[in-house]
């Protein structure tokens, strides 16, 4: 009889604390945690993000930028917050797949978290300064060969997807370019635009405004087919340029022990959103594809795709401190 006091006790406690926390949770404001500068493509992509969460959870979810490290102190700083579901990441394939093969030490591993769901899997250009003597693959080719020193190419941070690309973008066209990184997309474009750098490798939203006002050239896309918003735009593949590596992904995750029923209500809030067409109207226009799955789905994407991205910097040779 005690035992089974006992166990009653215990599920009781545990559905007070579900219920608990789901009202703690309602109505108080989230936190989206982002590991990237404002203005870049994933702001652009967290903020329509927090808009349609918001109108499904009933409370403001607020859009924290926290670059740096390669997106580390942003998941550090998550990895450290309550379970909740008041605090919430958007990780990357640069979080979770990549660093913990470019990195010999990382404050944060997937045991940290509870993965929520996959969002978008999204597709990286090549882009030039306007006096750049080159308006194809095979002109940026050619004189990357012809330079006495390396091309400097500008990333959003050194090991992410940009950087990663381009390391892989030297080995397939057997030319050598030296990576320039930069906090945050905005700061990166006014280097294009004032020639500090030739060339640089981000994603697509946040350059588009510049490539339609012809102030920047848009070289390449990664993919097998081309973005709808750029549609003069080659692919890298139709350049022969192939195996550049997995399209970058982001997901939603939370801190590790939230509450079955909560992570429910988050999981639902965020399909839906993902599923809202007027409020992702652009998004496929710009080359991403919405790509939403199960908490265990997900958890189980991230390890294939750690393995899989483990192989592509073996590949390269690539190490960070």
């Amino acid at each position: 009889m005690s035992m089974q006091l006992g166990r009653r006790g215990v599920m009781a406690g545990m559905a007070i604390f579900a219920t608990a926390t789901h009202a703690m949770a309602q109505g108080k404001p989230v936190r989206l945690v982002v590991p990237y500068g404002p203005g870049g493509g994933p702001d652009v992509f967290a903020r329509r993000l927090a808009q349609g969460l918001a109108a499904r959870l009933g409370s403001p979810v607020v859009v924290d930028n926290r670059p740096g490290a390669t997106t580390m102190l942003g998941t550090e700083y998550a990895a450290a917050a309550a379970p909740d579901g008041l605090t919430l990441l958007m990780g990357t394939s640069t979080t979770f797949a990549a660093n913990p093969h470019l990195f010999r030490r990382i404050n944060y591993s997937m045991a940290q978290f509870q993965p929520i769901t996959l969002l978008i899997r999204t597709r990286l250009a090549l882009y030039a300064n306007l006096d750049l003597p080159a308006n194809d693959m095979a002109g940026v080719i050619a004189l990357a060969k012809a330079a006495p020193q390396p091309m400097h190419y500008g990333v959003t941070a050194r090991g992410n997807s940009t950087h990663l690309t381009g390391e892989a973008l030297k080995i397939a066209a057997g030319i050598d370019l030296q990576d320039v990184p930069y906090r945050s997309t905005g700061s990166m474009q006014q280097g294009v635009l004032r020639n500090d750098i030739p060339l640089a490798i981000d994603g697509i939203p946040a350059w588009l405004g510049l490539a339609r006002e012809r102030k920047v050239k848009v070289i390449g896309v990664t993919g097998d087919t081309r973005v709808g918003a750029l549609p003069d735009t080659p692919t890298f593949a139709e350049a022969g340029l192939r195996d550049l590596g997995h399209q970058h992904w982001y997901g939603l995750l939370a801190p590790a022990g939230l509450p079955a029923a909560e992570l429910a209500r988050l999981h639902a809030a965020t399909v839906a959103t993902m599923q809202d067409a007027e409020l992702w109207q652009n998004l496929t226009h710009e080359g991403a594809t919405i790509e939403t799955n199960t908490p265990e789905a997900f958890a189980a994407l991230i390890a294939e795709e750690t393995e899989t991205w483990g192989q592509i910097i073996r590949r390269i040779g690539l190490t960070l401190d």
